[in-house]
């Protein structure tokens, strides 16, 4: 080893390395947010989870060639990071070339195409992953006396690297974050040069080469299939506003096809004009998102005929509660049916803009006194319930769709909360798209009547009216029984705009004249039940009675709860042979379950040659048997038990904070950061790993325990408070246990030296092979248990860790 180099860990000599996992951590923030844009976010988590395998086999390269590359380390830490700059233009360049349709995957035809796709995806991203992973190594390896402030300065990198690339996202482009990321590792390699100006040169050269490629010729593009695509490439089509955000990329369509979306009736004469108003069409990562308003004049007269109206013509409401404004149109519609008082929930940054300041050429919602728009979250319950009682509680058609976070909403914690907050005769109405599958619906009827038992309802079926058009199902729900008269008016709604009841108490479905034909799509059946045997209002009946469901047992029907809110996830695992066989079939909304047992399945692969790695060793340099053991124990689940515990915070984070982008990037920092100061506070046992480990587990498992016992009442408490304390309590909340998350890797790899220093790398790449586990397998975990199974997983890891600490018996 070259001694001076390892003398040396001083800040400035460890500022390189800092420099470079700062712009590999926002490489690969920015890569999520290109396939976000240009595909759909599961298939980048997918892709960028694969290509994460260069870390880990650069760990594997520099354990098998530790003397030669330590025999030339000096230049070897010059010349890496202008090669790192070029890896990185070239194959983000590649990437945005390759002509990858994720629809193909599912045609039976056309995926073995694609496949050949994701393959050029890892060709163009694993050099760049491979030099970041052979860099950090180097540098664990040269200053191995002093590994924890080594790593203390990668976690801070990495930590100030995720708040670098978010605060690039509020000025910058998405397609051009990378021109940004590459000045990071400029800076790297000047200071690693010195006082070489060879080497300097060349980072400057492949600095302005690689800028030029990827500002001037970047071939970026939002792909056709893509909700914007069409309303984009029709006639004068103008994109007139348009707002860059961590949370997407937002713009503002005006053309003539761009219309308030609204299910309407197709009966003519049921009011004088049903004429939808034109509207501009607001997307987010080419998503479509809302319409706004042209003109701070709506006439809503069109809205008697829609689906959504119901509720307002039971009774006259006094106080409303809109979940989701749509850019105003719902206040409009909501004013127009009488409504005194409106409180308005909008989540959503950039549609809470449009509607106080306006948004481009749409306008502002002119101001009104008996109109509030608060910026609480959707599971803000007690909060909300102090502007109520309220006579409808109506969840926007688009609302549960314009974020993952909003999708608690329909958690069976939530509507119990919003069904208590219900006057007398109030009314909830809850919206369900059965435009691609008919089993959501379902699902919600038995979250619908688990809520209803929550609030303390006997008899949920006196409470609810379902009805639907031949794409939406709308789910009223009343606090007290439903009267005769308002069961009248419910009919009389239904069959003036061939609507189709599906149940109100005392329904005949022999009598019920079913105007819309409605097939039930399952993975075992396809079959279409018309007239008076319409399969909606057999699943109805059923669930509501506690039965299994007639049409759709196949799928995974439980209801979503806060620890696991998933309105989504009905795919049965069990079953995954005949799911694949009809791939077709699965939806978009599913496809994040089969992505995460994919690459579940490759990092567990990738997990095990890499532990494996060093029985290829000679036995000169080979650990005793207990102590290879134990250390691939240690790392695994360290690698396991961070992520896990990071995750169920970054979950947490999400509905506390109503913005999951914000979540990520601040619990991320935080952990970072502060696990970064744990492993510089690890030096001062280096002499005493196991009391070190042992301290920092029983903070970690202290912490937990506190966090399962109080978290909840904690951020339920403060959702209501302005948004920069609530991020200071995410920080005080994650901070402690990080620090104390960042010991036992600094003090584990502190027992890797001398004539085993090459397992320094190797216990670095199975930490990092076990963190690509984690995340799928954390995911899957979830959706099947719920979050509250991370922290409990996490506390089991950590005792594993404490129990397995790999402490040299010889010293060195």
């Amino acid at each position: 080893m070259p001694s001076d180099l390892a003398a040396r860990a001083t800040p400035v000599r460890l500022l390189p390395l800092f420099l470079v996992s700062m712009a590999a951590i926002g490489y690969e923030i920015a890569l999520t947010r290109f396939f976000a844009i240009a595909s759909w976010s599961e298939y980048g988590y997918w892709v960028i989870s694969m290509t994460m395998v260069g870390l880990a086999a650069s760990g594997i390269a520099a354990s098998l060639l530790q003397r030669p590359i330590l025999r030339h380390a000096g230049p070897l830490l010059a010349a890496i990071p202008p090669l790192l700059i070029l890896a990185a233009a070239l194959g983000w360049t590649w990437t945005t070339l390759v002509p990858f349709n994720p629809l193909e995957l599912q045609n039976r035809q056309l995926w073995a195409d694609q496949l050949g796709n994701i393959a050029q995806y890892y060709a163009a991203l694993f050099p760049f992953f491979f030099l970041v992973g052979f860099y950090i190594s180097l540098y664990f390896m040269v200053h191995s006396a002093a590994i924890g402030r080594v790593y203390a300065f990668d976690l801070a990198g990495a930590g100030l690297g995720a708040v670098f690339v978010l605060g690039l996202m509020f000025v910058v482009h998405p397609f051009f974050l990378i021109a940004g990321l590459l000045l990071p590792l400029a800076a790297a390699g000047v200071l690693a040069s010195l006082p070489s100006v060879r080497w300097s040169a060349a980072t400057i050269a492949a600095l302005a080469a690689a800028e030029v490629l990827v500002c001037l010729f970047n071939p970026a593009r939002i792909n056709e299939y893509k909700e914007i695509y069409g309303p984009l490439n029709v006639p004068d089509s103008r994109v007139v506003a348009t707002r860059v955000s961590p949370k997407g990329l937002y713009e503002l369509l005006d053309n003539f096809t761009e219309r308030l979306d609204l299910d309407m009736s197709n009966n003519s004469g049921v009011v004088p004009d049903p004429t939808l108003p034109r509207a501009y069409g607001l997307y987010a990562d080419g998503n479509r998102l809302a319409s706004l308003p042209r003109s701070t004049a709506v006439d809503t007269g069109y809205f008697g005929a829609a689906l959504d109206a119901l509720p307002y013509r039971l009774r006259r409401p006094d106080k409303v509660l809109l979940l989701g404004a749509s850019g105003g149109f719902r206040i409009h519609e909501a004013l127009g049916a009488g409504a005194g008082h409106v409180m308005v929930i909008e989540p959503d940054r950039t549609l809470r803009h449009a509607l106080l300041d306006g948004l481009g050429p749409a306008p502002a919602f002119p101001p009104q006194p008996q109109v509030s728009i608060r910026d609480l979250g959707a599971t803000a319950v007690d909060a909300i319930a102090a502007g109520g009682p309220f006579d409808v509680i109506d969840i926007g058609r688009d609302f549960v769709t314009q974020s993952d976070t909003n999708r608690a909403a329909l958690s069976v914690e939530v509507l119990a909360g919003y069904i208590r907050m219900l006057s007398p005769q109030g009314v909830l109405s809850i919206p369900v798209s059965i435009r691609e599958f008919t089993v959501y619906a379902v699902k919600m009827f038995g979250t619908v009547r688990h809520a209803l038992a929550a609030a303390g309802v006997a008899d949920p079926a006196l409470h609810l009216v379902i009805y639907r058009s031949a794409w939406n199902v709308r789910i009223l729900v009343a606090r007290n029984p439903w009267p005769p008269a308002a069961l009248q008016e419910v009919r009389d709604f239904c069959d003036a705009r061939s609507f189709d009841p599906v149940h109100y108490p005392g329904i005949d479905p022999a009598g019920v004249r079913i105007f819309n034909e409605l097939p039930v799509v399952s993975f075992d059946t396809v079959e279409t039940r018309a007239g008076a045997q319409d399969a909606m209002m057999a699943e109805a009946a059923a669930s509501l009675a506690g039965a299994p469901s007639p049409h759709h047992a196949f799928f995974r029907l439980t209801p979503p709860t806060l620890d696991r809110p998933f309105v989504n996830a009905v795919l049965p695992l069990a079953q995954l042979g005949t799911i694949l066989a009809r791939i077709e079939l699965v939806p978009r909304e599913e496809l994040g379950t089969l992505i995460n047992i994919a690459v579940l399945a490759q990092a567990v692969v990738i997990a095990l040659l890499v532990m494996l790695l060093p029985l290829v060793r000679p036995s000169g340099g080979a650990l005793p048997a207990g102590q290879f053991l134990r250390a691939m124990a240690y790392f695994a689940g360290l690698g396991l038990g961070f992520l896990f515990l990071e995750i169920y915070l970054i979950e947490k984070a999400a509905l506390y904070l109503h913005d999951r982008v914000l979540a990520f990037g601040l619990v991320l920092a935080t952990m970072l950061v502060f696990s970064g100061i744990g492993s510089w506070l690890a030096e001062r046992f280096r002499a005493r790993p196991s009391y070190g480990v042992g301290l920092a587990v029983a903070v970690v498992i202290g912490w937990n325990l506190l966090l399962l016992v109080g978290l909840d009442a904690v951020l339920a408490l403060t959702a209501a408070w302005p948004g920069w304390l609530q991020v200071l309590i995410v920080i005080a909340l994650a901070a402690p246990l990080s620090v104390a998350l960042g010991m036992p890797m600094a003090l584990g790899l502190s027992q890797f030296g001398g004539r085993r220093l090459a397992f320094l790398p190797w216990a670095w790449a199975v930490n990092g092979a076990c963190s690509i586990v984690s995340t799928p397998l954390a995911n899957l975990l979830a959706a099947a248990i719920g979050f509250m199974v991370l922290p409990l997983a996490g506390i089991m890891l950590y005792v594993l860790v404490v129990l397995t600490i790999p402490v040299a018996r010889n010293p060195r």
